[in-house]
């Protein structure tokens, strides 16, 4: 597949017509299945504030993890053998009980070869039920027992980030710079091709520009495509 692309289209189905093993790095973020909107809490009361564009966000628990399975297992079938994916995702309380990616994930066909803990410290979920959650993950996926990460930062399993204010960024989950930046310095090489299959408005792509890689995006919303190809040619 040609590198430096944006593919408006579903991600499940646009990684299906990829060739086996051309993708040298993943980074992405599905959406997290939160009801179809984002929201705030505070003393039980919730507040919407907006949701995606051009999709609902609101599967059945149990479709929405058979999906993210499928998701994962056509990116290891994309990926080279020594690839890595970062997976970016969080734990979900729900009637009082937690959902972890873990559920899902550890059906995939990857290994889990670490957790990186991001701390946003702060929320907008100010719920005084239960203590802030403040943090999110990476699931550092690879392919082989063998896989290492050039850590040349001497980085730890903790990263401190910022939210992206939705104001600012156009889009109500656009992830820090730092995340695909420190992701993609430690698991590619100049000229490697980093795939973003939720790609919104391009932070995965910016990424991997600023790092001298090539990119390729898919997204479902043809509005943030066009964000995220503006993103790029304002570089």
């Amino acid at each position: 597949m040609e590198a430096n692309k944006i593919i408006n289209g579903d991600c499940l189905e646009e990684l299906k017509k990829m060739n086996n093993a051309t993708i040298d790095c993943v980074v992405t973020s599905p959406p997290y299945n939160l009801g179809g909107d984002f929201h705030i809490c505070n003393k039980g009361k919730r507040t919407t504030y907006g949701a995606y564009k051009s999709y609902n966000d609101n599967l059945p628990e149990n479709i929405y993890q058979e999906q993210q399975v499928n998701v994962l297992n056509e990116l290891y079938r994309v990926t080279k053998s020594e690839s890595y994916c970062f997976y970016i995702h969080k734990d979900r309380i729900k009637r009082n009980r937690i959902i972890s990616p873990l559920n899902w994930i550890e059906k995939s066909n990857w290994l889990i070869s670490q957790i990186v803990v991001l701390n946003q410290k702060s929320t907008a979920n100010v719920d005084k039920r239960r203590f802030f959650p403040v943090h999110e993950y990476v699931y550092v996926l690879c392919k082989s027992e063998k896989s290492k990460l050039r850590n040349e930062k001497c980085l730890t399993s903790v990263w401190d980030v910022k939210k992206v204010p939705r104001k600012i960024s156009g889009h109500p989950a656009t992830f820090d710079f730092n995340i695909p930046y420190e992701c993609i310095l430690a698991s590619t090489n100049d000229g490697d091709t980093v795939l973003d299959c939720y790609m919104g408005i391009g932070t995965t792509a910016t990424a991997a520009v600023m790092t001298g890689r090539n990119y390729i995006g898919i997204e479902i919303d043809s509005e943030y495509c066009k964000m995220a190809q503006d993103n790029l040619n304002g570089m």
